[in-house]
Order: C-alpha cells, then structure tokens, then sequence
C-alpha cells in the first residue's frame, strides 16, 4: 500500500467511528452526513481488506483487525495534531461528548460527586449518563460501545478490557438500632440465625458472602434480595433482619435507627475497578475523563484518611 494513495480523511473516519461505536454519531462528530461516513466506511474495508465494523444492536463494533489498527492510527492521528494544531484536539470546555457509565447506587453516591464537581467546573457541557449496573451483562456493553466505562469489579474480564484500581472496599454489617438480639456485638451465631438483605444486581438470592460459609459447611437465610445499597436503612430499620454492605457508604450518609458491626466472617477487602475497552485507550476525551476520575478517587481516599486520622 503506498501512502500517497491513501486519503488521511480515512483515518479520521476510523478514529471516529471507533470512539462512537455509531456511523451516525461518528458522522456527527466530523461534520459529515451519515451516507458520507458510510462511504467512508466503504473505502476503509477495501483499504485494509476487512469489515472492520460489524453491526451491533443500535450501532456497530469494531473487528479484531481494527482493534489491531486502532493504537496505530491514533498514535499517527496525535502525531498529525500535534504538528498542526489538529483534526480533533480534545477541549474540554468546548466538549459535549456524552459518557455511558455502568455502577452501582453506592459508588455513585460516593465517587461521582467528585467527579461531576470537576465536569462542571472544566467541561460544562459534557454530560455523563449512568446506566445500573448488572455485572453479567459489562463486558458485553463494553465490547459492543453501548457503555464507555464501568466502575465494578470484574476479576476475569478479558484483555480486550483495561483495568485500573480505585478505592479499596471494606465491608459491615447493618442491624436495626431496636434489634432484639444484636446490641453490642454480632456473632457468628447471631449472624446465621436472623435473616439477612441481599444486594445483588444479579437478582436472586446468593451473594459472596454465601459462598464463603458454603466453605463452612455453613448458611444464612435471604429473606430479600434488591438492588440498591441507599434502600438497605429504611427497611432494615423496623426488621430484626441483618444487611452487609460497603463501609463507605454506611459512613458516607447519616442513617437513623441503625448500627453496624464488624461482619462475624472472613470478607475479604477488595479495590473497587475502573474498566474501558481497548479501542477507547488513547481517545483523548476518554484519557480526559479517567484522569477526573482518578482526581475524585485520590480525593476521596485522601478524605477518608483525613476522617481515620481525626
């Protein structure tokens, strides 16, 4: 392939496409109508020989080919930018790019106000939607760029999937202030007699914790299962019921008519995770946005050892 028959335009379609996972959108992006981008498109299969985007539900995803190519001419593209002041430099004030964010209510709550503190005051007109989180179903949504990020763990996602460690999670144990039993200390005993809340995003009736005391030989009773963290006060408050959940977010909010103990098993401290695609690794907007995030998690850890400390 010599280089003078190649149109540059191209490999802003490329860039384009890649970062949108949409023809439409991306066609958006560059200025464009959605026929121009499509041929575009065209010529790009022939160019490099493969479909390179498939697809996919609402939108289309990338080939193993262009995630192959996609360091390649990104690299080329900053390259470019950078010696003439660019195709599509990232402004952030300017930027009305809108991120897709897979997690839960608890991290929400804890890591986002940082983070949208930032956005206003530096992209104002960026705009995050956050969609629930359902652990089975992220590395799919990631794959296909129907979310940008997810904040979750998930210890044996692929290496399509880039990974970076936030905030360690520690856990506890929730009863209600006028529990019958529990007053000054939850044992092992007591943990396994009442019946317990569940957060799950899965929707059924076994966590972590379950498995741990099937190691045991040991079970507790779900009476309920749900989704959320920030619902957990409310209905254990007038239970005899038990709920285990993030520390930080019993510490994050001042929840009446409950106290938390130390959880009576072994539940082992982990990092929450931020997890992007690889296509999405050296997009400017994307690198922008981690970087805020990792501010707010610095920030928030930064709080927390100040609070330890006092």
């Amino acid at each position: 392939m010599k280089l003078s028959a190649v149109d540059l335009n191209l490999l802003v379609a490329f860039d384009a496409l890649l970062s949108e996972g949409s023809v439409s959108e991306a066609a958006r992006r560059i200025g464009l109508s959605q026929p121009a981008m499509s041929k575009r498109l065209a010529r790009l299969r022939s160019l490099f020989r493969d479909d390179l985007f498939l697809r996919s539900g609402d939108g289309v995803r990338p080939t193993e080919r262009a995630l192959d190519l996609a360091d390649s001419i990104r690299s080329a593209l900053r390259q470019i930018e950078d010696a003439f002041g660019g195709y599509s430099r990232f402004d952030a004030v300017r930027s009305t790019r809108i991120f897709r964010i897979a997690t839960t209510d608890n991290v929400t709550a804890t890591l986002l106000p940082g983070v949208m503190g930032m956005l206003r005051a530096q992209a104002p007109r960026m705009a995050l939607v956050v969609r629930a989180l359902d652990r089975r179903e992220v590395v799919n949504g990631l794959e296909r760029g129907e979310i940008d990020l997810a904040l979750t763990l998930i210890p044996d996602a692929p290496a399509t999937i880039k990974r970076a460690a936030l905030f360690p999670e520690r856990y506890v144990s929730l009863v209600s202030a006028r529990h019958p039993e529990i007053k000054r200390k939850l044992t092992l005993d007591m943990f396994l007699k009442y019946p317990h809340v569940l957060i799950t995003h899965v929707g059924d009736l076994k966590g972590a914790i379950d498995r741990l005391l099937d190691e045991r030989g040991l079970k507790r009773q779900v009476a309920l299962s749900v989704p959320y963290h920030l619902a957990v006060p409310e209905l254990i408050a007038e239970t005899d019921m038990i709920a285990t959940l993030s520390e930080r977010i019993v510490r994050s909010f001042a929840w009446q008519g409950v106290r938390s103990f130390t959880p009576p098993v072994d539940y082992p401290e982990f990092r929450q995770t931020l997890l992007w695609h690889r296509r999405n690794d050296n997009d400017p907007a994307h690198v922008w946005l981690r970087n805020v995030i990792f501010t707010a998690n610095d920030g928030l850890q930064g709080a927390e050892a100040k609070h330890t400390r006092s």
